[in-house]
């Protein structure tokens, strides 16, 4: 065969295999029928609203989540409040399953599509369980992996094993369970936006930071008194400005649980709407604890819509934090418990 005769064949063989691959991959890999349609759980399709605990299990533990009044919290971090836009997720989610086919029965593989039991020492799989306020199981399942398969012209499905048994099976959607408990609570503590504080103050006595600037259009916050020879570093100053526009919790701890000693650090962080929150602070057991309480620093006699608010801000932040001890982010620790030394620079040729 000749070079020539040989290359157009293998330019025809090449551009064959690359439109039969398109063919494959354009078209569903499941095959659907009446009965594969049908949701996985019933009960929760036809009333997602009805379920009023969520349990999961997992090699890291297991914990609860239950609905009073409307409210999502868990029995096992002190009744804290729970994050409701993320179990309505994983709620809606496993109320939407339905059937797409039968995976394997052999205990051996489950572990590769991570429906194996939850206690094994490296298990991914999550245990799932949703139930009324009568206890009534709405939905349960051992929760695996997400599948990499094409269905209706897209990436989705999760694999699932019925508890108890060896009834594995590929289900539309793709469901995530976070098994950790701290991820699921209601996790801003406290939110402050930058370009609404008017006043920072860090510490107190020798070290101690005062920073503060006239009207929210003013750029730069100032510093009086800077010592000779220094200025501020703008971008420390930044990032101390912002310490309180969104602060999310690494933990939590009731007030009568843990106390923080007298020495704590403080931090008071006030708008220019009168809205002034203190931060006690303090590192206990390598943990970054902190406490919070907001105060109104306006004209109590202020009547105007600004004020009003202002006073209704302070009302909901402490009502949220009144009960509470917080472990926050080393980031927003260090920036809060920040020394005069920590924001200053050398000044430089043309530095004002």
């Amino acid at each position: 065969m000749s070079p020539r005769i040989f290359l157009g064949w293998l330019v025809v063989t090449i551009v064959t295999v690359v439109l039969a691959v398109f063919v494959v991959l354009d078209r569903p890999t499941a095959k659907f029928d009446p009965v594969s349609r049908e949701p996985v759980f019933a009960k929760l399709r036809s009333d997602p609203d009805a379920a009023a605990k969520v349990e999961v299990k997992s090699r890291f533990g297991a914990f609860s989540m239950v609905r009073a009044d409307g409210v999502w919290s868990t029995p096992d971090r002190f009744d804290y409040t729970i994050d409701t836009n993320d179990i309505r997720r994983l709620i809606v989610s496993i109320s939407d399953m339905r059937y797409i086919e039968r995976k394997t029965s052999i205990p051996e593989r489950f572990e590769r599509l991570e429906v194996d039991d939850v206690d094994g020492i490296n298990a991914e799989s999550a245990y799932v369980r949703i139930s009324d306020a009568a206890g009534s199981v709405l939905a349960e399942a051992i929760v695996g992996r997400p599948s990499a398969r094409f269905i209706d012209g897209s990436i989705s499905g999760t694999y699932i094993r019925e508890p108890g048994t060896n009834n594995v099976w590929l289900v539309s959607g793709i469901t995530n369970v976070q098994t950790r408990l701290v991820p699921w609570l209601e996790r801003t503590i406290v939110s402050l936006p930058a370009n609404t504080v008017a006043r920072v103050e860090l510490g107190s006595g020798d070290g101690s930071l005062v920073l503060s600037r006239e009207t929210p259009e003013t750029e730069d916050f100032m510093l009086a008194d800077a010592p000779e020879g220094r200025v501020l570093d703008k971008r420390k100053i930044t990032s101390i400005s912002r310490s309180l526009a969104s602060v999310n919790l690494e933990d939590i701890q009731p007030r009568s649980e843990l106390t923080l000693p007298d020495d704590a650090q403080t931090a008071t962080v006030t708008t220019f709407d009168g809205v002034a929150v203190t931060v006690r602070l303090s590192k206990i057991d390598n943990k970054n604890w902190a406490t919070f309480v907001a105060a109104y620093t306006g004209d109590a006699s202020d009547q105007s819509d600004a004020a009003k608010a202002a006073r209704a801000s302070v009302d909901e932040i402490n009502q949220r934090v009144s009960d509470w001890v917080y472990w926050l982010p080393s980031a927003a620790f260090e920036s809060l418990t920040t020394k005069l030394d920590g924001v200053l620079e050398p000044k430089t040729d043309g530095a004002s």
